[in-house]
């Protein structure tokens, strides 16, 4: 098997140049996204996790930019969970986009209440002659140590209920040591996943000084390629990886 994905934080969509409360100018917001798209049809990923990506609502300005990236991109298959929302105001969370079907889908948000958008979207890549590999979208706390501490601890727990296979964790862990008791080290600890060591910074762009958005995998997987891309469509860079199976 051989495998290529990819990582990104779409922020909402919103240009990194156009401040927040000036993301309804809707040229601007469809232009980034499809800016994404093309970023994604170029690289040709088998699998795409995407962190603060949006469904249609009024904070999105109507559009469902998943489904934008996922069409425009030419991905089939997508897999979105809502982490935070509030019914045709805002919907907002984690995706996989896949050129694979997505099996045993699931979604978690990492708050007691929709106030928290945190959270995780996971699903089996169906592959010839069986199922493929666990591939997960991950955002955690950008704030609070402790709290991402007990949000990859609930990911852990999730994981561990699935059927044993080949994992892969992307996505935006707002934490750059892959030492101490920090997440990347504790998922590769508790899941038996590991990571390069050398990798460039991700955030925030376009000077970026902060290693936040990372590619784990399993130990029956291993890394041919990890790259971070240039390309200024969010304000996080991209992280690309393939990887064929151990021995092979």
């Amino acid at each position: 098997m051989r495998l290529k994905v990819l990582t990104l934080n779409v922020a909402h969509g919103t240009p990194f140049t156009v401040p927040m409360p000036f993301l309804r100018r809707r040229a601007a917001l469809l232009g980034t996204l499809d800016a994404v798209a093309a970023l994604l049809v170029r690289e040709a990923a088998d699998v795409v996790a995407l962190q603060e990506a949006d469904r249609s609502s009024l904070f999105s300005g109507r559009v469902d930019q998943v489904e934008r990236i996922a069409t425009r991109a030419g991905y089939p298959h997508l897999h979105h969970g809502v982490h935070s929302g509030v019914p045709g105001l805002f919907a907002q969370g984690t995706a996989l986009l896949s050129r694979h079907a997505l099996e045993a889908r699931e979604a978690a948000h990492f708050g007691r209440d929709r106030r928290v958008d945190k959270g995780y979207v996971v699903a089996t890549l169906a592959a010839q002659g069986g199922p493929g590999p666990d591939v997960v979208s991950l955002h955690l706390d950008p704030f609070s140590a402790t709290v991402r501490r007990r949000q990859v601890d609930r990911l852990i727990q999730a994981l561990r209920q699935r059927p044993e296979r080949p994992r892969i964790v992307l996505g935006d862990f707002n934490a750059e040591d892959a030492g101490g008791d920090g997440p990347v080290a504790r998922l590769c600890a508790e899941l038996g996943l590991h990571t390069p060591h050398e990798g460039e910074p991700t955030y925030p762009v376009p000077q970026a000084r902060q290693r936040l958005d990372w590619v784990l995998a399993s130990a029956t997987l291993r890394f041919t390629h990890y790259a971070r891309l240039p390309e200024a469509v969010s304000d996080h860079h991209a992280v690309v990886a393939e990887l064929t199976v151990a021995g092979r």
